[in-house]
């Protein structure tokens, strides 16, 4: 009866974590508009940058994190779609929606101890964090001039403590 309950539980954050994600995609998706030529994003051309343009990169840089989170989401989003399909199809064997109930919940974790780590890495002093885990593998993007050794350590020391993923399966990356 417990294990239900932790389930629902589960299932319910997952959707309230979906809600917020299309929130911010339905606030922010406007904002980036344009098409590839105006926008800058068209390859083989040189452009002209303007004080007004770096600007644009600047507050680009600060949203990156937050962006990183949605696209995160917006990906799980689609996975957990994928998987309640599965289970939800009628001829579906019964270790599929086994196997896909147990992919939900692996997201669900993944989801609660990316936000611990990315909030304990911010209480440790950095500015901003996004952590990425799949498949045993843990990917930490910090918002940090230059990290030194020690500082390495201490992400990966926060990683290890969340998720019980070693050292060695875990990358940190510094942006400014």
């Amino acid at each position: 009866m417990m294990i239900f309950r932790k389930k629902q539980f589960t299932l319910i954050m997952l959707a309230l974590l979906i809600c917020f994600a299309g929130y911010l995609n339905f606030v922010y998706g406007d904002k980036a508009g344009g098409d590839a030529e105006t926008s800058g994003e068209y390859m083989g051309q040189a452009q002209l940058v303007s004080g007004d343009d770096i600007t644009e990169a600047t507050e680009d840089e600060d949203h990156f994190f937050a962006s990183a989170r949605l696209e995160r989401e917006s990906g799980r989003s689609k996975s957990i779609e994928t998987f309640n399909s599965i289970i939800n199809n009628e001829n579906t064997d019964a270790s599929s929606k086994e196997s896909a109930q147990n992919g939900i919940l692996e997201l669900a974790d993944n989801t609660e101890a990316e936000t611990a780590i990315e909030n304990l890495i911010k209480a440790r002093g950095f500015e901003d964090a996004v952590c990425y885990i799949h498949n045993s593998q843990a990917n930490v993007v910090v918002k940090a001039e230059s990290l030194d050794e020690a500082q390495a350590a201490l992400i990966c020391e926060i990683v290890t403590e969340q998720t019980g993923i070693p050292t060695e399966k875990i990358k940190v990356v510094e942006i400014n």
